[in-house]
């Protein structure tokens, strides 16, 4: 079972809305902390996010934090 969600951004941020109200209607849990509009996918600016790590979503503050490093030294 997932903890959170986050939703990259539309390439030209396209049918935002569109897509936020889907999510919303598809997910219909409003305890389930869902992060919209992030750069990584297929649209620019991309940022690499990794599987696995444990992070913290802040839908006040918009932000998604790692809780573990991003990389492994050595």
């Amino acid at each position: 079972m997932i903890q959170g969600l986050i939703v990259g951004k539309p390439q030209n941020e396209a049918y935002y809305d569109e897509y936020k109200k889907v999510y919303k209607e598809v997910i219909a849990d409003d305890t389930l902390p869902i992060l919209y509009n992030l750069p990584f996918g297929h649209a620019f600016p991309r940022t690499l996010l990794p599987y696995g790590l444990k992070t913290t979503i802040d839908t006040d503050k918009k932000t998604l934090v790692f809780d573990e490093p991003y990389f492994v030294s050595g």
